[in-house]
């Protein structure tokens, strides 16, 4: 990566986003299985869940680890308070040089009110202007809208969508959209909001 590696906590008006940590696998738990309907369509590690309270603890100490180690940025979706879990996300540095991936999911009962936008929004600013990042993309099925709204409300472009080039959490073929957000073109939407 260009920079430096991102903070492991981040605040927004609302939200906490925060570096797991084995700790949190008692309210990760809960968000994940009040949830499992919801996310098993879209996110491959869903249809192997639910997991035992070890195994996530487990995997929390994987995240916390990749994280000081700069392989992977997984970050929890906490309230503010950090006291429940909205979801999760991330900056992935698998796409090359000069760029990262943002992933999310969310807790059924949290959709539909901005946290994943708000999430996503900072997590942009950190990579593009924190980290002096060149571009950010944006992955999702074409089919998931709720997924596809949030680059598109944040001013992504629409770059391509790939044909079967990966599969469904029940093992058929899919499409990919892939969304794109540039530093220039951040920069360049500061400059015109300064303007007006």
């Amino acid at each position: 990566m260009a920079g430096e590696r991102p903070p492991a906590r981040i605040q927004t008006a609302r939200l906490t986003l925060r570096a797991w940590r084995p700790e949190d696998a008692p309210l990760m738990r809960e968000a994940i299985d009040s949830s499992l309907a919801h996310l098993r369509p879209w996110m491959p590690w869903a249809v192997h869940e639910p997991s035992s309270m070890e195994a996530t603890t487990a995997l929390l100490g994987k995240f916390r680890d990749d994280f000081a180690a700069g392989r992977d940025f997984i970050y929890g979706i906490f309230t503010r308070d950090e006291r429940e879990v909205l979801g999760g996300t991330g900056l992935h540095p698998r796409i090359g040089p000069d760029a990262i991936e943002i992933g999310y999911w969310l807790r059924e009962a949290a959709t539909r009110r901005g946290y994943v936008t708000e999430a996503v929004a900072r997590l942009t600013r950190v990579a593009l202007e924190e980290l002096g990042l060149g571009r950010v993309e944006i992955r999702c099925d074409p089919r998931n809208t709720a997924s596809a709204a949030v680059p598109r409300r944040l001013g992504y472009r629409h770059v391509t969508t790939l044909e079967a080039n990966a599969l469904t959490p029940s093992g058929e073929p899919r499409d990919t959209m892939v969304w794109e957000l540039t530093a220039r073109e951040l920069a360049e939407r500061g400059r015109e909001g300064r303007s007006s």
